[in-house]
Formats: structure tokens, sequence, C-alpha cells
């Protein structure tokens, strides 16, 4: 996509973002999907004839990929966002401006951050639909990882796309008004805060490790440090983030990096953002560290290290020059936070209902079930580790760094009798 294409979309984006959502949305079908892009008349599909393949794997939306019927022609990615929960039914009901907030953030991503995330080609608000570019030639970021396809480069695009949202949006009170996002944010407070760490009937878990689970769930240290974590989340307005920023939400050529699902995006705490992104990587972590695969290891920690150095090398100035707006905000307190984070984020795949699909692949094969449990054990141990590290660091030892956190990442073996580092 040229940069005048992109000027283009958003110029457009601001336009269709001033309608009103009103009424209910008409559900897409790949059949019906077909007729809407057609009716759109985009100069990118112009004179092709189009199919259409339903490609819905997440659990709000639908989404759909129409396509010119040759192979080597132009595509598109319609997303849709029903007044209820795609995968559990229309009784499921959830506010359709999730997708008002996606296109908003796009918008605003796409300002400051240009070229870090699909081109957007079209908002419908009566139907609460995206057409934004198909990153045909793109991989989400977590199956890159799992297929130990891992260089730098995704991790210091994220980097850059975070420092550079962040750090332009620290203290902006018409963004914090903008994106309150109340109804995703209570999402997040249940199912990455909230529910994991208590008995729930949406919880699973392997029964090896019910007793380590246990354990955790009647931890008081971990529960105070847990429920700071969520305070953090509910309090914190700092600057404008992505708010669901773990690896499926990233796609990759190998070049570069592009955010892609922005729908919980709200005025918040900057390291979530970093918290959840770091997360991304220490799930394949853990898996290596099981296997004792040592090249991957390394290559894993050479990501997370650029990650953390090129963001907070670019937006530490930022926070210098804008000191006035960014109030109590801190490299120190960014990473604080995203420690707490991260450590949830471990702890929920594992606890929750969420699970991350290179664990549940190994399960399903009996030769690398014992990794897959291993790898659980670790990521239990590297989740607490980080919470009680990052609540009460005169207890249980500072991590004033990425350099100490791959350390103690690293020592996070496999045990069955002791969790925390």
């Amino acid at each position: 996509t040229s940069a005048f294409e992109e000027l283009m979309a958003v110029s457009s984006l601001r336009e269709q973002l001033s309608q009103d959502l009103v009424g209910k949305p008409v559900v897409l079908t790949p059949d019906t999907v077909l007729e809407y892009v057609e009716g759109l008349r985009l100069p990118l599909l112009a004179d092709h004839k189009l199919v259409a393949s339903d490609s819905s794997t997440g659990n709000l939306n639908y989404c759909f990929v129409v396509r010119s019927s040759d192979p080597s022609g132009p595509s598109v990615f319609v997303k849709q966002a029903p007044d209820f929960v795609r995968c559990l039914g229309e009784d499921a009901k959830l506010t359709t401006d999730r997708i008002r907030i996606e296109a908003l953030a796009a918008l605003e991503f796409s300002t400051r951050a240009p070229g870090c995330l699909p081109t957007l080609y079209h908002f419908d608000a009566a139907n609460c639909v995206l057409v934004m570019e198909h990153l045909c030639n793109h991989k989400l970021l977590q199956d890159v990882l799992s297929a130990g396809e891992i260089t730098t480069t995704p991790a210091v695009a994220i980097a850059k796309f975070m420092a550079a949202v962040h750090g332009s949006s620290l203290g902006d009170a018409a963004l914090d008004a903008a994106f309150a996002n109340e109804a995703l944010c209570g999402i997040t407070t249940s199912y990455v805060f909230t529910l994991p760490f208590q008995a729930d009937d949406s919880n699973s878990n392997d029964p090896a490790i019910d007793e380590r689970a246990a354990e955790l769930r009647s931890s008081e240290p971990l529960q105070t440090a847990i429920s700071a974590a969520r305070a953090r989340f509910a309090s914190a307005r700092e600057g404008l983030i992505h708010g669901d920023l773990h690896a499926g939400s990233v796609m990759t050529d190998g070049t570069d990096g592009k955010v892609i699902d922005h729908e919980f995006a709200f005025f918040g705490p900057l390291g979530f953002d970093l918290g959840l992104f770091l997360a991304g990587y220490t799930f394949p972590f853990a898996v290596a560290l099981a296997a004792s695969q040592g090249s991957k290891l390394d290559a894993l920690s050479a990501a997370m290290r650029m990650c953390v150095t090129s963001y907070f090398d670019l937006l530490t100035p930022q926070i210098s020059a804008a000191a006035d707006l960014a109030r109590g905000v801190s490299a120190v307190s960014i990473w604080t936070d995203a420690l707490r984070f991260m450590g949830c984020e471990l702890l929920r795949r594992v606890l929750g209902v969420a699970k991350r699909a290179e664990l549940e692949e190994l399960a399903a094969d009996p030769a690398t079930k014992p990794t897959k449990l291993a790898a659980e054990h670790i990521l239990l141990n590297i989740g607490e580790l980080v919470l009680l590290a990052a609540h009460a660091p005169a207890v249980h030892g500072s991590i004033d760094g990425v350099e100490e956190l791959l350390r103690r990442m690293m020592a996070a073996q496999y045990a069955s009798d002791k969790g925390a580092v």
C-alpha cells in the first residue's frame, strides 16, 4: 500500500466515523458478503470476478476474505461486529460500538505510527463492517514463533509502534474521553484479572497441574499482587494503547510487524501493551525451555531484549519532553506495570478459558504431552515470580530490566513441588 493510498484511506475513515451506529446490523455470510463488497465498487477490485471465503477464527466477530478469482489478483479482508458474541450465539449480547472503537483506533494508529497496520478501505457504521487490506503474505506472529521462525524484526517493529502511539498520546484528555471502551475493558477485567484466579466454571486446566493451580489461587501474596494489577488496569490513564497486543494480534511477513484487532483499544496503562506482547514470546520460550531447545531460547531472548530496549530508547525522550502531560509516568513505572500484566497473562492462559495454540497442539500427541505439562509449570512459575517481584520487590527480588527478566525466566525450570523462583 502506498503512502498516498494510506492517506486517502485515513481521510475517508474520518468521514465515515462521523456517522452514527443505528439499527441492527445485517449479519453477513459467505454468500452475502460477496454482493456486499461488489456494491462498494472499490477501485482495488475493479474489473475482477470475485469469490468469498469465511475466515472467522476468533470469538467475537465474523471475518471473510473476498478475492479475485485470479490467484494473482487482489483481495480484501472483511470484518463484522454483530451485536452478540459470535462463538456464543445471539443470546450473548455485546455492544456493536466495538467496531467503531476499532475504526477510531485504526485512524489514530495510522496517523501516529504510519505503516503499522492494514490499510482500511471502508467503514460501514450501520452494519458494523470494516473492509481492509488483506495481508495475504503475512502470518500471525504466534504461528511464526511456534514454528521457530524467530527474528528480532517483528519485535522491533511493534516496539516502534508502541513507542510512537504511547509517546504521542501521553495525557491527551480528548483521547481519554474518546477511548473509554468500558464494555471490552470489562471483558479484560473478567478474563485476564479475575475469573482465572478463582473457582469458576469457565476455567480449565490439565488435571496434572490441579495441585499447583489450587496453590496459586490460595496464595495470599499472589492474590494481592493480582488485585494490584487489576487496580492499575482500571485506574491508570496514561495514553492510548492497543489493549489486546498478544502475538495473535500481530502479523508479519518476516520484514515487518502489523497490528490487527484493535477493538480493545482504550486510554490506559502503557505497560499493558508491553506486558502482553512480552507474554506472547514467553509461551514459546517456556516450550523451548521444557524441550531444551537452546537455539530457540537464544532467538526468543534476543527478540524480547530488542523489543524492550527499542521501546524504551524511543519512548523515554518523549516522556521527558511531555513531562507536564506524563505526570507520574516513567520508564520504571511502565516496566513495573508490564511485569504485572505479563504475569497475569501467563497465568490466565494456563488456568483460564483462553488457551494458547502452541500448548494445545502439544497436548494432542502423547509423545509431546510431557513437554506441554512442563511448559505449563514453567509458565506458572514465571507468571508468579514476575507478579510478586513487581508488587513486592524488596521481598521477592527486583526485576529491574529485561536482562534480569530473562535470567529469572531461564531459572524457572519445571518443578512439581515448588512454584516461584
